[in-house]
């Protein structure tokens, strides 16, 4: 956090008038527990304000304290550079969902914020602290939001676990971008990110559809792009679809029951190519012939750091894409390594000749 050196008291008097809120709070909540009881979380905001006003009276902070119109982070703002945001619940505990990651309602001069929660059944009770020495996790509803938890000791916050300072995060350009990488590295196999895709500014379908509710042209677009971005599905082994799935579900929020058949329905198949007869094949290789233009397409038009996710490999802007994709393929049909190897290259003589 910036803070120049002339405001650094100014600091410390605004913690103190935040602490001093929560001891004036929690004595009226010993006095009168069904006063704050009856409070929705709206009417809990002008109730922190007023205790705010109360203990900053003879203080630098005094006829400086509003609250702000409107969707705004924080909901009080305080002296133009500090803020005090205000949470609640009615449940027996001292953990909720916060405030967006990203933080694109904050108040642009808003340098401090603290949180100021009140716990609104019996016994009622408020805690401020820090803003950023209660955030715990990352959690979603319709974007990601940041999970609020008073307990935290500072070992425990998000920002300790990310190794980065909160003020850091909040400054970057794009605040979720280290948010994703480091969940993505704590995936195990079978676990996806569903809330975000590869590039951290794409977005899912609201709504979830089933396969078979597709229009032709959208399932024969998304199967070129399953081909293109996971050369896995030739594996011979009965998860080779798993990530497919995830994918599917994450990025176009659309899920298959049988989406094997869509690649590898009607059994085995003779094909007839560069006058070479490959028999027995399986569908899913016909369908690669079929859709192989397209599907080079989509490799084509694919950003690189996409193509290194799904591939599971290191890749340059020197690469040969299509060689290194028939090459996975070709390393995941090991079973019929030879007999692949020259169909492929079969294939991309018919397409590129």
């Amino acid at each position: 956090m910036i803070i120049s050196d002339n405001r650094k008291s100014e600091l410390y008097q605004f913690e103190k008038i935040c602490k001093d809120a929560e001891e004036y709070m929690n004595m009226v909540a010993v006095k009168d527990p069904a006063y704050y009881i009856s409070k929705s979380a709206q009417k809990l905001e002008p109730e922190v304000l007023s205790a705010l006003k109360y203990v900053s009276r003879g203080t630098n902070f005094q006829d400086t304290i509003r609250i702000e119109s409107g969707l705004k982070f924080p909901d009080i703002v305080v002296n133009r550079y500090y803020g005090v945001e205000v949470k609640s619940t009615t449940k027996n505990q001292w953990s909720v969902i916060g405030g967006s990651v990203a933080e694109g309602t904050r108040i642009e001069d808003v340098e401090l914020i603290f949180l100021m929660f009140g716990k609104l059944c019996n016994p009622v009770e408020f805690k401020t602290k820090r803003y950023q020495d209660c955030l715990s996790d990352v959690a979603v509803t319709h974007s990601p939001r940041y999970k609020i938890d008073m307990n935290l000791s500072e070992e425990e916050t998000i920002f300790s676990k990310m190794n980065i300072k909160y003020d850091d995060l909040r400054r970057r350009k794009d605040p979720l971008e280290p948010v994703v990488e480091y969940y993505k590295k704590r995936l195990k196999p079978g676990e996806s990110l569903w809330w975000i895709g590869n590039n951290v500014e794409d977005s899912s379908p609201i709504k979830i559809r089933l396969w078979n509710t597709l229009s032709k042209e959208e399932k024969f677009k998304l199967i070129t792009q399953c081909f293109a971005l996971f050369p896995c599905i030739f594996q011979r082994n009965n998860s080779k679809f798993d990530r497919v799935s995830l994918w599917l579900a994450a990025k176009h929020a659309v899920i298959s029951p049988s989406l094997r058949d869509n690649f590898s329905a009607g059994g085995r198949i003779d094909i007839c190519l560069n006058n070479h007869i490959y028999k027995n094949m399986p569908r899913i290789y016909y369908n690669l012939w079929m859709m192989f233009p397209d599907i080079v397409e989509v490799i084509y038009f694919t950003d690189i750091s996409v193509l290194m996710e799904t591939w599971g490999i290191q890749l340059s802007n020197q690469d040969d894409l299509i060689s290194k994709w028939t090459n996975l393929v070709l390393e995941y049909s090991d079973n019929e390594r030879d007999h692949i190897k020259s169909f492929l290259n079969d294939v991309k003589q018919e397409t590129f000749r």
